[in-house]
């Protein structure tokens, strides 16, 4: 019995140093840990010129004696995710923003193509009169460029020696000999090929007296122009050859400026002046049938063919024309490429005047397409940039363009349906307008 309670005892104070023994652990570990929280949370001190001194009390640095300075603690290093990648790259290659988004729109539009132009002669209804015999112009009866003329109206009087002397040789068959119609008919042949009409000749016979002078009649209405003028005609025709061949060749409206002073003076023939024969003196132009001549940007060339429908406004918004484009020819202006496109009109009525400058609208309906608002596109020159949106992020994207139409531009390459893309680039753009691109 007694050994059982020595045992007892022995248990209970075990247990009690057990117990004093967990709770002195616990002690210690609790005061552990605010030890390292004070020992964490307690400040330093150093000198801004020796780094090296750190203090955990306020005081003076005790190398310069400078006051010392709470020291700040370096914060835990930010971890950069996948997701935070796109802060690291430069402000010219993204832009974080929250603004108008827009997707290429999938539509059939019609291509409107408004151009300028000018109407002009038709050169296949210029008539050039030369004179059929050499002689002097005896009397000249107009004055002006482009004065009108009709069909059959004297225009001038030439005296020829060479058409008296043959005059007279029919005169003295005719008295002579007059029943030799081998000798007579060669006098009227001779006559002939010198540039007389029968009715001229007729009249000789009838009259027996030789005519000093002869004149020399229209072939056909309209407005006389001179021989310089012409001149300029044919040369801007032979420009316009060049230019279909594809030869660079400047446009010579800078010529027809120049000239433009004689085009509108006193005709440079005059009486008393000498002509041989085949020189050309005049031409006369018929603005039945004239030509409305357009310039049209060369990328705007593709879509205009021979025979597509235009509508011509002269400034009247009632007042507008259907026509059809006749010939396109490229040519060089300014030292710029240009697409000349033409449509024959009639003037019968007068209704356009030679110079007179005319708008032109080209429809042209497109395959259905991706388009884009102009907005939306920034044309750096060389090239189209969009700024696409991925991840709340804008990126630039190069794309390929092609028509246009209204204020929206085709979209050929670059983008899909899918897309989300900035409404107006503009807005995209930093201080300096500069953007790189990556291939």
């Amino acid at each position: 019995m007694k050994s059982k309670l020595k045992m007892s005892s022995a248990f209970q104070s075990r247990s009690k140093e057990t117990a004093a023994f967990i709770r002195c652990m616990i002690i210690l570990f609790v005061l552990s840990i605010f030890g390292c929280q004070s020992k964490k949370n307690q400040q330093e001190y150093t000198c801004s010129m020796h780094p090296e001194v750190i203090k955990t009390e306020p005081g003076h640095c005790p190398v310069c004696g400078m006051e010392l300075i709470l020291k700040s603690k370096t914060a835990d290093d930010t971890k950069v995710s996948a997701d935070l990648n796109y802060l690291l790259k430069p402000t010219n290659e993204l832009v974080i923003s929250s603004i108008r988004t827009i997707a290429p729109t999938a539509k059939s539009t019609t291509t409107k193509i408004q151009a300028s132009g000018t109407i002009t002669y038709d050169t296949r209804n210029v008539i050039s009169i030369s004179a059929r015999y050499s002689g002097r112009i005896e009397k000249l009866y107009l004055r002006y460029n482009f004065q009108p003329v009709k069909k059959g109206q004297k225009i001038l009087e030439i005296y020829s020696a060479e058409l008296v002397a043959a005059q007279r040789e029919l005169l003295y068959v005719l008295q002579s000999d007059k029943d030799n119609s081998t000798l007579v008919e060669g006098a009227k042949e001779k006559l002939r090929l010198l540039g007389l009409y029968e009715t001229q000749i007729t009249e000789l016979i009838k009259s027996g007296r030789e005519s000093t002078s002869f004149a020399l009649y229209s072939p056909v209405d309209g407005y006389l122009m001179a021989l310089d003028v012409a001149e300029n005609n044919s040369t801007t025709n032979s420009v316009s050859q060049k230019a279909m061949s594809g030869g660079m060749e400047e446009s010579p409206r800078k010529t027809n400026k120049q000239e433009s002073s004689k085009t509108n003076s006193e005709l440079q023939v005059r009486e008393g002046m000498y002509v041989t024969a085949g020189q050309i003196i005049f031409s006369v132009v018929n603005t039945s049938m004239i030509w409305a001549e357009f310039d049209v940007a060369q990328s705007q060339t593709s879509l205009i063919h021979t025979g597509d429908e235009i509508i011509l406004l002269s400034g009247v918004a009632s007042d507008s024309l259907h026509a059809k484009v006749n010939f396109i020819q490229p040519f060089f202006k300014d030292n710029e490429p240009f697409m000349k496109v033409r449509v024959v009109l009639p003037n019968a009525d007068h209704r356009f005047s030679i110079g007179q400058f005319v708008e032109g609208v080209f429809s042209k309906s497109s395959s259905p397409s991706l388009w884009l608002p102009k907005e939306s596109v920034l044309d750096l020159g060389l090239k189209k940039i969009v700024f696409i949106k991925r991840k709340s992020v804008f990126r630039p994207k190069e794309i390929i363009t092609g028509q246009k139409s209204g204020e929206w531009i085709e979209l050929v390459e670059g983008l899909t349906a899918s897309d989300s893309i900035s409404y107006n680039a503009q807005t995209m753009m930093d201080s300096e307008n500069f953007i790189q691109v990556k291939n």
